[in-house]
């Protein structure tokens, strides 16, 4: 299913007390031209797993050639790179060598296949369930008003109709 909204208005209420950070904002989150649901749900699940760290979604997507996400120092350097699909091992290569720190958002069947690669010792995998990301689907309207709160690898969301508890598990590279 793709996306028929070409930006999405997200009123946001976002709290975690284990980081005393909260914040009340308004964002303009816009889906890739032909960007499926279940893949835009995934970079918005990214991104709210880094919300803390003020990662960016990239304007476009250039299949791991550019993160979906990431953090930049003063200098335009990659302090984070996250991408929300498993890339191949040229693209990985190029963004270890480019940020400090690579964190992949994968499904349990790319998972597996990450472990599989040479590069596992230099990115992060996090594991999201495909069930999760369609019960976030099920949230997305052209103006959505959502509570956020944080607990260590658990997001619970609720848009006032719907609660959604997302469970982020992470492999941290060695």
């Amino acid at each position: 299913m793709l996306m028929n909204a070409k930006v999405i208005k997200l009123d946001l209420n976002y709290s975690c007390a284990e980081h005393h950070h909260f914040a009340q904002q308004r964002h303009y989150l816009s889906p890739y031209p032909e960007e499926p649901a279940e893949h835009f749900a995934r970079r918005v699940l990214a991104w709210l797993s880094l919300y803390e760290q003020n990662a960016e979604m990239a304007p476009q997507h250039r299949r791991g050639k550019d993160p979906d996400l990431y953090v930049q120092d003063e200098q335009q350097h990659f302090q984070l790179w996250a991408s929300v699909d498993l890339l191949e091992e040229k693209y990985l290569r190029r963004a270890c060598h480019l940020s400090e720190q690579v964190l992949l958002f994968l499904s349990p069947e790319e998972q597996q296949q990450f472990q599989q690669g040479h590069y596992q010792r230099k990115a992060s995998c996090c594991v999201v369930q495909p069930e999760q990301l369609l019960q976030l689907c099920d949230m997305f309207k052209p103006h959505m008003e959502l509570s956020v709160w944080r607990e260590e690898d658990s997001i619970l969301l609720t848009d006032g109709d719907q609660h959604l508890e997302l469970s982020v598990h992470c492999q941290h590279a060695h």
